[in-house]
């Protein structure tokens, strides 16, 4: 398999410990292409800790360089039983739920069993956790205590065992071996013990939930649960190629270097290259997919209502589209007539989840970057001069009221320094910038939020600050801006500009060309294809990874979303679905937050 081969090479690196003045160490060597981010996501260790520990990395990477990567204790034992509770230790990542299902407890006994917790918890802090229910097991030839997941099995790994020999023996993912044993980051060893997934009772996962799901969603997981595996699934997939417009639907770089294909098919082409990739790639002998293809001809409402009686009564499992908000809407509708999750691959209002849950979003609405931006001003603007533009023409300037609250929440979370904090200072301007530079501090970093999409605007923003700056009593001045990824589109403002400015943005969508999996996945596509992928293709990659992965380990794309057992780092994109609202879709809560630095986008989040 693709994404499994390079996984699987992870876990045969050698990572022997070495002890450096009483600090364990694995000590890394720089090959060709290797980026600090690539690095930081091998060992799983920060960007910060991994330069702290490096002050050379500030300058570049090196082949061959030797870098000292910090041992990242993942593996934290939980302590004895003392009475009727035990201690654990957080791990990155872990949620009260994913830790309630390690120890076979439900949510609410932990939080009773921590009153003074708060419900978001933080990585390294300490929870109780009820002993009653938690199940042992233990080996006759080891004195250690296993604490062994309901639904799981304990393995012991033999020699020569790898992750995918590993999924393959017991026929479940890679990514749910990882996240049950908090990611394996020192790979497998020898005689080690690992937790397996297995499959759950399905009655009493179902019963598990059923207090807390609608009707409609509580009869898809009974018939999902009471059906047999399925091994064949059929995703349609609704999109403007155009047909009529062109000759064939292109699916090599002929074909798309061909000058009579219709230029509005474009993103339809690519889409169904990288989507088809994918599937190729995560389908087995034993599970299968079939996809349908449609030609949704743009925004036409007749050939909607035409295809809507071809699909009539076939068993789909997924439907993908259409693009266009208004045929989405009767797509949506015929999806939640039917119980099949429609998801959209481009921008959705979000009023088209409301009351329909089998409405999937997968690109977040501008909404969601508010939390990503709060992380941010308190991990590294918490002591700046904070100004919240707001442009009385924007549409988006209600998210400034948005961000002071979410700011202030984790402020309150750091009760014994909210002293540390400055507040955001909303200040109203439409075109006198002047009044924004008088509010600029000599001695402060002025870090300014402007919620605005408005070209014009931001235009003339951009320009009057660089002038600013660029002038003699203003040299010592630092201006940062945080904005929005339509930002990324305005090809009229220079690059050099959004460089000076120290340009912060929100994106749905990141790809790093440095990272080894990334490029594997573009090298096959490349060999299989034979064209480079766009962006668009990754979209369809990750897409078709993500939903592809849900049907083949668990029947539905419900449960896993419900659940939140299944969430995906794709190549272009996260994914991490939420229902917003009790009878109400699905939209993904993931983005990125990417600065400009030396001419070049980097990632911070």
């Amino acid at each position: 398999m693709l994404l499994t081969t390079s996984l699987v090479a992870q876990q045969t690196d050698s990572l022997e410990i070495h002890k450096i003045k009483g600090k364990e160490y694995y000590i890394h060597v720089v090959s060709k292409g290797e980026s600090l981010y690539a690095i930081h996501k091998k060992y799983e260790v920060p960007i910060d800790v991994i330069k702290s520990e490096n002050p050379g990395v500030n300058d570049g990477l090196s082949i061959g360089e030797k870098i000292f990567i910090p041992v990242n204790k993942h593996q934290e034992e939980p302590s004895q039983p003392n009475g009727n509770l035990i201690q654990h230790k957080v791990l990155a990542k872990q949620t009260l739920y994913s830790i309630a299902k390690i120890y076979n407890v439900s949510v609410k006994e932990i939080i009773a069993a921590n009153p003074d917790m708060n419900e978001k918890i933080e990585e390294d802090q300490l929870i109780n956790i009820p002993v009653k229910q938690i199940k042992q097991v233990k080996d006759k030839k080891d004195t250690n205590t296993f604490i062994k997941p309901s639904g799981w099995k304990v393995h012991q790994i033999k020699k020569g065992e790898t992750l995918y020999s590993l999924s393959k023996l017991y026929e479940v993912s890679i990514d749910s071996i990882k996240l049950i044993n908090n990611g394996l980051a020192e790979g497998l060893k020898e005689n080690e013990k690992i937790f397996i997934p297995i499959k759950q009772n399905k009655i009493g996962h179902f019963q598990l939930h059923k207090d807390t799901l609608s009707t409609t969603l509580q009869e898809i997981l009974q018939q999902a649960f009471d059906s047999t595996e399925k091994n064949h699934f059929t995703i349609a997939l609704m999109l403007p190629f155009y047909v009529d417009q062109n000759k064939e639907i292109a699916e090599n770089i002929s074909a798309l270097e061909d000058k009579n294909v219709y230029p509005k098919s474009r993103f339809a082409i690519e889409f169904y290259n990288g989507f088809l990739f994918a599937l190729d790639s995560i389908s087995t002998a034993d599970k299968s997919f079939e996809v349908l293809v449609y030609d949704t001809n743009g925004d036409d409402s007749l050939r909607i209502l035409k295809l809507l009686k071809q699909i009539e009564g076939k068993p789909l499992d997924l439907i993908v589209g259409p693009l266009y908000q208004s045929n989405y809407e009767v797509i949506a509708q015929y999806g939640k007539r039917n119980h099949i999750p429609v998801v959209s691959p481009v921008k959705q209002p979000n009023k088209l989840l409301l009351g329909n849950e089998m409405a999937f979003k997968a690109i977040p609405s501008q909404a969601n970057v508010v939390e990503c931006i709060s992380t941010l001003l308190v991990d590294s603007f918490k002591t700046a001069n904070i100004i919240a533009l707001e442009h009385a023409n924007s549409p988006e300037k209600s998210l400034i009221e948005s961000l002071i609250k979410a700011y202030k929440n984790k402020m309150l979370l750091n009760i014994d320094d909210t002293l540390a904090f400055t507040p955001i200072n909303k200040l109203k301007i439409d075109r006198n910038f002047a009044d924004l530079v008088a509010k600029l501090s000599s001695t402060k970093n002025n870090v300014i939020f402007v919620p605005s999409s408005k070209q014009a605007y931001i235009t003339d923003l951009f320009s009057y600050l660089t002038s600013t700056l660029n002038r003699r009593e203003y040299e010592d001045y630092t201006v940062t801006l945080i904005g929005l990824e339509e930002w990324l589109t305005y090809e009229n403002i220079e690059l050099t500009s959004f460089d000076l400015l120290n340009v912060y943005l929100p994106v749905h969508s990141y790809i790093n060309y440095d990272d080894s999996t990334t490029a594997n996945v573009i090298n096959k596509f490349v060999a299989e294809r034979e064209f480079y992928p766009s962006t668009v293709s990754l979209l369809g990659f990750d897409m078709a990874y993500y939903f592809g992965t849900c049907l083949m380990n668990y029947g539905t794309i419900i449960n896993p979303v419900i659940t939140n057992s299944y969430n995906h780092n794709g190549i272009s994109m996260n994914f991490n679905f939420r229902k917003t609202g009790i009878e109400s879709g699905f939209e993904n809560q993931s983005s990125f937050l990417i600065h400009y630095q030396n001419l070049e986008l980097v990632r911070v989040y």
